[in-house]
């Protein structure tokens, strides 16, 4: 936009193949016009030079006043193309012969275009001298058929160039079309890559966070073992000085001896049963963890792994009102990614903790592990709230959750991965309100070449 002598002007660039257009409508429009006149000029004279031709033919008939000659000359001149009548006329103007060709008269191409006509006369001499007169009505039949032929061509190419030119600015708006769809291609694909980036992120953050909170009620379950310790500990180094006291004074008998190893035998075994629980809880924490981490094969004994989950699980389960039924054969042992499996039962389990049961609310979870067809199956339920059809359609989606206060979306969408991107398997997921949720992931066994 440009100003002018204080008023806006408006400065868009002109369509360069409007302009093509145009020049080759005009161009074509010329070349039709010039081709036009030089062949209606050309037509003319050659018609002219005929009939001159024809109008000394009849000199002598005329100078002689044969009648009959001249009749069947000009009869004979008539099937000339376009020549409609032909009037003979002596010195003083009588009419010596008259010829006309009525069926070119009553063509339909002469009715419909309404044709041009015309007379041409020429005088005739016979060695010098006048001897009559000759008139020629023809039409522009010839010119007129030509120039409808040439009007067909010419419309033809006109046409095609149009056409050529319109699909040439299609093609180019086509281009920079996909050239734009190709840029916002690469832009949604690295889009595309930073969300997914950015989504592992989350992922990884929440796993980690799981296993903090793990961590946390662990800790509490450490706690009370360790406390026990510390006070059989305590009394059993209570009790030996006691001893030893008695000893040094020469004061020491066979029965402060004998109850002296009797209460020493208790609190050692005490000391023993309180810290092969805390070893079995680090140990179990130990797997959990080291599997959440690292996604490798290795041959598992599913009971062992559902165990340890379990027991890791222990502290935040026993706040709750959920029995736990497991189902898993003694000897079933398999080649897989117990990793994978641990995060998916923890991700269930603490799904139907807070979704199902929503905390405080009595239920059962159901955990079944077989094998079938070459495949590790899991079937987990619950008799929870259940999912209406809106929240069990979008389940698996990351961050999609109903309760934000306390749920981040992420639960059962780490699950859907693990079990279809990291075991590649399938999930099947099927609930209605009031009726629980079932899960079934199933994942071939020793896929370790996908």
């Amino acid at each position: 936009m440009e100003l002018v002598g204080g008023e806006s002007v408006s400065t868009k660039k002109a369509n360069p193949f409007v302009v093509l257009k145009v020049i080759s409508i005009v161009s074509l429009m010329t070349l039709f016009s010039l081709v036009s006149k030089i062949y209606i000029n050309n037509w003319e004279q050659s018609l002219n030079t005929t009939l001159e031709s024809f109008s000394k033919t009849l000199s002598h008939a005329v100078w002689t006043l044969n009648r009959e000659l001249i009749e069947a000359s000009i009869k004979n001149m008539i099937y000339v193309k376009d020549i409609l009548e032909i009037l003979v006329l002596d010195d003083k103007g009588e009419v010596l012969a008259r010829v006309s060709h009525d069926k070119r008269s009553n063509t339909k191409l002469e009715k419909f275009f309404n044709l041009k006509k015309s007379v041409k006369r020429f005088l005739i001499y016979y060695k010098g001298f006048f001897a009559g007169q000759v008139y020629f009505r023809y039409y522009y039949y010839t010119a007129t058929v030509f120039l409808l032929l040439l009007t067909v061509i010419f419309v033809s190419f006109m046409l095609s160039a149009y056409f050529a030119i319109d699909n040439l600015e299609k093609n180019r708006k086509l281009k920079n079309m996909l050239q734009e769809l190709n840029d916002a291609n690469t832009e949604l694909e690295l889009t595309l890559n930073e969300l997914e980036a950015t989504q592992q992120k989350v992922i990884n953050s929440e796993k980690m966070a799981a296993l903090g909170k793990l961590m946390v009620n662990i800790a509490h379950d450490v706690n009370t073992p360790t406390g026990v310790i510390y006070g059989s500990s305590t009394e059993l180094l209570t009790r030996v000085e006691i001893i030893h006291e008695k000893y040094l004074n020469d004061e020491l008998t066979e029965k402060d001896f004998e109850e002296f190893i009797a209460t020493c035998r208790e609190l050692l075994d005490i000391i023993v049963r309180n810290s092969e629980k805390i070893r079995e809880l680090v140990q179990s924490l130990k797997r959990v963890a080291m599997q959440e981490v690292t996604q490798v094969y290795s041959t598992v004994k599913v009971k062992d792994l559902v165990d340890d989950v379990l027991r890791t699980m222990h502290p935040r389960l026993r706040k709750t009102k959920a029995q736990i039924h497991v189902n898993v054969p003694d000897n079933l042992t398999v080649r897989t990614i117990p990793g994978a499996w641990v995060q998916i039962l923890m991700n269930l389990i603490d799904n139907s903790v807070v979704h199902g049961f929503e905390y405080d609310n009595p239920g059962n979870i159901y955990i079944s592990f077989y094998e079938k067809n070459g495949k590790l199956v899991l079937e987990y339920r619950d008799d929870g709230k259940g999912m209406d059809k809106e929240t069990k359609t979008r389940a698996f989606e990351p961050f999609f959750t109903t309760d934000s206060l306390h749920g981040t979306g992420l639960g059962l969408s780490i699950v859907h991965q693990l079990a279809v991107e990291v075991l590649h398997g399938d999930i099947e997921l099927y609930s209605e309100p009031g009726k629980g949720v079932t899960i079934i992931v199933s994942a071939p066994l020793n896929h370790e070449n996908p």
